[in-house]
């Protein structure tokens, strides 16, 4: 659970990255409603990082 917890927002990162290239590789970016969801992925995944990475810092 704790690996989960510490890495669960590079998850996030990596999957909405393949999401992505995948939808581009599918030729699917020409709706825009899909390409939302992996830049949703994207973004909740680096806001995560950066908060469990302060959270654990001691600065």
């Amino acid at each position: 659970m704790k690996f989960l917890r510490k890495y669960g927002g590079l998850a996030l990162i990596i999957i909405g990255v393949l999401l992505l290239t995948g939808l581009h590789l599918a030729h699917f970016t020409v709706v825009n409603a899909l390409l939302l969801i992996p830049l949703g992925l994207i973004l909740t995944g680096v806001v995560l990082h950066v908060w469990m990475m302060k959270r654990d810092s001691r600065y």
